[in-house]
Formats: C-alpha cells, sequence, structure tokens
C-alpha cells in the first residue's frame, strides 16, 4: 500500500510542477511582449529625436547618411 500512495504523492507533485511551468512560461511570454513593445517604442522616440536634429541642423537625408557612414 506504501507505494500506492508514493504513486500518488509523486502524480501530485509532477502535476504541480508542470502548473508552475505553465505558469512561468505565461509570465515569460508576457514579459517578452512587453519588452518587444518597450524596445520599438525607444527606436521611435530615437528616430523622432534624430529627425528633429536633422531638420534644425539644415542638413538632407543624403549628407546625414553620408556623415554616419564616415
Amino acid at each position: 500500500m506504501p507505494r500506492v500512495s508514493s504513486n500518488e504523492s509523486m502524480k501530485c507533485r509532477i502535476a504541480k510542477a508542470e502548473a508552475k511551468v505553465r505558469s512561468l512560461k505565461d509570465g515569460y511570454e508576457h514579459a517578452l511582449k512587453e519588452l518587444g513593445e518597450l524596445r520599438k517604442k525607444q527606436r521611435e522616440q530615437q528616430v523622432s529625436k534624430l529627425l528633429d536634429a536633422m531638420d534644425k541642423s539644415g542638413k538632407t537625408f543624403e549628407e546625414v547618411i553620408r556623415l554616419i557612414r564616415l
């Protein structure tokens, strides 16, 4: 009889571990999505600042590209 109890205990522990893994996976995927969105927003802000600086400098797009590629 103790073996059945141990087997049931093991099944219970496995089920709990699987639930924990699912929960962590969901949390990881949510965090990864949020990180992607934040990086996209950061990139948009950087592009906006770059375009503003280019406009203020009076440089053309081609001139800025040439300067960057030096």
